[in-house]
C-alpha cells in the first residue's frame, strides 16, 4: 500500500466520520464517563490485583443494571489462574444465549499496565463494549445466533483471559464461532493522522485457515465485515488492514477462529502505523482523548454484527 494512498485514506476516514452520528445512536458522552470512572475512580488495574477485581465488579454491576444476570444465563463471571499463580477474571455477557446459529464475540480487556490508568489501553474499549451491551441487551430479535461480549482480564501479561476463554470451549462450541472482534485503543487522540484500522493474522482461504504476513496482510471475515460496516455507517473508504497481533485476537487466530483487532492508530508521513505516544504511560488519561472516535468504533462493530447475523 503506497504512502499517497495511505494518506488519502486517512483524510477520507477522518472526514467521513467527523461530526456524524452513526445509525445505532451510540453515546460518546457515556463512553467518556465510563472511561473516566475506570481511569480516575479505579485507576491502574494490573493483573491479579485488587484494582483489577474492583474493575470487574464494577463492570458486573453495570451489566446487571442493563438486564444481564447469572440467573438468566446472560452473565457469567469466571476466575482463572494466570502466570505467577495470579488470579484474574473474565466477565461474559450473552445476547440471545443458547440461540441456534453462529457465535460471534466482541471483546476488550479491562486490565492495564502497572502505573498507567490505561485510558486508551484499554478503558475506552471497555467503555465502548459497555455501550454495545446497552444497545444489544440480553436479547435482540434482529440478531440471529448468540453474541458474546467478553470483558477479559490479564491481557497485558500475555493474553491469558482470551486463552482461558478459548480453552474452555468444546470442539463443537469452537466450530460455532464465526468471527471475533477485538477492541483496543478504541478512542483516538485528537490530531492529524489518526486512522481507524484493522489488524489480522490470518483467515480462511480455499477452505482452510491460513496465516498472513507483513508483506501481504490477510483480510478475513472479521476485517472485511468491519470495513463494509464502516462504509455503510460513514460512507468512507474501507478500513486499512495490517498484519498485526499484540492483543487478545492472537489467541483466536491460534485457535483457527477468524478475528480482527479494530484500533485507532496514527500514520506518520513515512506511511508507518504507530501507537499513540501516551501508550502504556501515566500520561494515558481520558482528558487527552476524542470519544467521538469511540462511538465510531462501536457503530462499526454493531453494523458488522448485523451484517453477519442480522435477520
Amino acid at each position: 500500500m503506497n504512502k499517497i494512498f495511505l494518506w488519502a485514506a486517512v483524510c477520507l476516514l477522518l472526514c467521513g466520520c467527523a461530526g456524524q452520528k452513526g445509525p445505532y445512536g451510540l453515546d460518546a458522552g457515556r463512553i467518556q464517563a465510563d472511561t473516566e470512572y475506570l481511569c480516575n475512580e479505579i485507576g491502574a488495574r494490573p493483573t491479579g490485583t485488587e484494582k483489577e477485581r474492583e474493575a470487574c465488579g464494577w463492570l458486573e454491576s453495570r451489566l446487571e443494571d442493563m438486564g444481564f444476570s447469572a440467573e438468566t444465563n446472560t452473565l457469567e463471571r469466571i476466575p482463572f489462574r494466570g502466570p505467577f499463580d495470579l488470579t484474574s477474571e473474565n466477565l461474559i455477557a450473552r445476547c440471545n444465549p443458547g440461540a441456534e446459529g453462529p457465535v460471534i464475540c466482541v471483546m476488550a480487556h479491562y486490565d492495564s499496565v502497572e502505573g498507567s490508568p490505561g485510558a486508551r489501553d484499554n478503558a475506552s474499549s471497555v467503555a465502548v463494549l459497555l455501550e454495545i451491551a446497552r444497545y444489544l441487551g440480553p436479547h435482540r430479535s434482529s440478531i440471529k445466533g448468540e453474541i458474546r461480549l467478553l470483558f477479559l482480564g490479564s491481557e497485558e501479561n500475555g493474553y491469558h483471559g482470551a486463552a482461558a476463554y478459548v480453552e474452555s470451549l468444546s470442539q463443537e462450541e469452537r466450530a460455532r464461532h464465526l468471527a471475533a472482534f477485538n477492541m483496543e485503543n478504541s478512542a483516538a487522540s485528537p490530531g492529524p493522522g489518526a486512522v481507524l484500522t484493522c489488524g489480522t493474522l490470518g483467515g480462511i482461504a480455499d477452505g482452510k485457515y491460513q496465516e498472513g504476513n507483513f508483506l501481504e496482510p490477510m483480510p478475513n471475515l472479521a476485517s472485511q465485515t468491519l470495513s463494509q460496516a464502516y462504509v455503510n455507517c460513514y460512507k468512507g473508504n474501507p478500513l486499512p488492514v495490517y498484519h498485526r497481533g499484540m492483543s487478545d485476537h492472537v489467541i483466536f487466530h491460534q485457535a483457527g477462529i477468524e478475528a480482527a483487532n479494530i484500533s485507532w492508530r496514527f500514520l506518520d508521513k513515512d506511511g508507518r502505523i504507530t501507537v499513540p505516544p501516551e501508550y502504556h504511560l501515566p500520561a494515558d488519561v481520558p482528558e487527552t482523548m476524542d470519544f467521538t472516535a469511540g462511538a465510531v468504533t462501536g457503530e462499526c462493530v454493531l453494523d458488522a454484527l448485523h451484517l453477519l447475523a442480522g435477520q
